[in-house]
């Protein structure tokens, strides 16, 4: 699982840099913009993010949470977004494809995961 928020980390901070280099250069950045680019041009450089096991949705939730977090910004109800640091607060999203998942008294089976303690 800390794999899982690695990768979530990462490709958040990504997200969040290259926004702001784009919106310093005067450009209008957006999260599918940015999530199209990261797919087709970083995404293939870091082998490690497409290794066996991973779930290769939770970066779309990463992209969209950078844009929620920009949305309440904009919006003027929330700050400007933060980079996220390792150990704090560390979460992400899992796309169970519309199944159910499977709790068994103490552990649920997350996909691509396996059984997990909770």
């Amino acid at each position: 699982m800390s794999k899982h928020a690695g990768i979530v980390r990462f490709t958040y901070n990504w997200g969040l840099a290259t926004w702001s280099n784009l919106d310093q250069d005067g450009l209008k950045p957006n999260k599918y913009l940015l999530k199209k680019f990261f797919n087709n041009h970083v995404k293939p450089e870091f082998t490690w993010i497409k290794e066996a096991g991973i779930c290769q949705k939770i970066t779309q939730y990463a992209f969209d949470n950078l844009g929620d977090s920009f949305s309440l910004f904009f919006s003027k109800k929330g700050g400007y977004p933060k980079f996220k640091k390792k150990g704090h607060h560390d979460s992400f999203t899992i796309d169970a494809g519309g199944k159910p998942i499977p709790v068994g008294g103490t552990s649920i089976k997350l996909p691509t995961i396996g059984w997990v303690k909770t």
